[in-house]
């Protein structure tokens, strides 16, 4: 360790001690260490959405977008400033690392870790390795879903609205979460989380009949094609299941099949989605529902083609269907009746900028069940969307 001059004479006069010196210079660099590692990252979402028409009291002009009533259907937002501090896992065998990720803007989970309205956080979790045969990485805190083949992040998806399936899966859990690469082509990751609602903090015994013992179990696997496969290289195939209590619910069921496919043509990838859920419960259902046995289900289809190195289209057709009240059409006729939509997306990403996705999406949902449910009797919705994301 280098020691100024006037360190040197303050030590000499017995003002201070050269071992200590010594060890506040080995902490420091400590702490330089650890700082040098941590990146710093995320993006700021904005929007200028139009939805023609007029809408009805209390139906969302804008279907399955993830802002909820905070984003303007007609009109420029905010959707979100997203903020990340994080370490990712090295290749070392006792490896550490942590996330922690914050939201800041109109947009919301629709869940409770929200530190004011406008702002929410998404993650915040540590992750260590243990070297148990390749490696456990093992996960607490806040973290994301892990069934879903859509993200919340606005930067992740190939469209800017949401499909019908990411509204029937928990966004977020606060738990405890295993991981572990069987071989290069096989994952599997294992948890336990509080109240599958994503609540910050809660616990099931906060509902009537349910006990703070009452948690969520999930589990997945990911399995990826190998380079034998040819021009399915690279292929993935991923399933999951999360039951556990969603709010006031006793135990509700999660199940997600997806899968993004290589196609023999250069620039094209297919996708397919597929989301399941069931209450199990004796309380109240989903949506407007308050029955047992209430249900959904969604089936998604994807096509993303590279037309240059700049331009990108990509398409989605989604179909949904579940008990009457799933999908918040504000209007319930019975529990005998059910939810069902169609919807087909067409998103333009133009890379012009560096950092920035761009992109222009035009959105046509339909009301298969003869329900009225976006706008003034009308069973159709067009939404017109320009998106402009920056990444840092």
């Amino acid at each position: 360790m280098k020691v100024n001059k006037w360190t040197n004479g303050l030590a000499a006069a017995g003002v201070v001690s050269l071992a200590s010196v010594a060890q506040a210079g080995e902490a420091n660099e400590t702490v330089m260490t650890a700082v040098s590692s941590t990146t710093l990252s995320g993006y700021v979402s904005t929007s200028a959405i139009w939805d023609p028409g007029s809408q009805a009291a209390g139906i969302p002009g804008v279907p399955f977008h993830l802002g909820g009533g905070g984003l303007a259907n007609d009109g420029f937002n905010l959707d979100v400033v997203s903020l990340s501090i994080s370490k990712p896992l090295d290749e070392g065998e006792w490896s550490a690392g942590y996330n922690a990720q914050l939201w800041f803007g109109d947009s919301t989970l629709g869940v409770a870790p929200a530190v004011t309205d406008d702002t929410q956080i998404k993650n915040a979790n540590v992750t260590v390795r243990v070297p148990v045969g390749n490696g456990l990485d093992v996960k607490m805190g806040i973290f994301d879903t892990i069934i879903g083949y859509e993200a919340s992040d606005y930067n992740a998806n190939p469209n800017y609205t949401r499909n019908y399936g990411w509204f029937l899966s928990p966004v977020t859990h606060e738990g405890l979460l295993l991981s572990y690469n069987v071989t290069d082509s096989v994952s599997v990751s294992a948890g336990v989380a509080e109240s599958n609602n994503g609540t910050l903090g809660g616990t099931a015994s906060g509902f009537p009949g349910l006990a703070d013992t009452q948690k969520t179990w999930m589990a997945a696997v990911a399995i990826t094609a190998p380079d034998s496969l040819g021009f399915l290289s690279g292929s993935t195939l991923y399933a999951g299941v999360v039951d556990g209590s969603w709010g006031a619910t006793a135990d509700t069921t999660h199940l997600y099949v997806g899968s993004t496919i290589a196609t023999p043509v250069e620039g094209l990838t297919a996708g397919i989605s597929w989301d399941y859920r069931f209450n199990n419960g004796p309380a109240a259902g989903f949506g407007t529902v308050a029955t047992s046995g209430a249900w959904a289900t969604a089936l998604a289809g994807y096509l993303s083609y590279a037309v240059t190195e700049k331009v990108g289209v990509n398409y989605r057709v989604d179909w949904g269907q579940g008990t009457d009240g799933t999908f918040g059409d504000g209007v319930v006729v019975g529990n005998l009746t059910q939810d069902k939509l169609i919807s087909n997306t067409l998103t333009v990403d133009y890379k012009a900028w560096e950092n920035v996705i761009s992109r222009a999406e035009v959105r046509w949902d339909h009301s298969l069940d003869g329900v009225q449910r976006y706008g003034n009797s009308d069973r159709n919705d067009l939404s017109l969307i320009l998106n402009l994301v920056y990444q840092f």
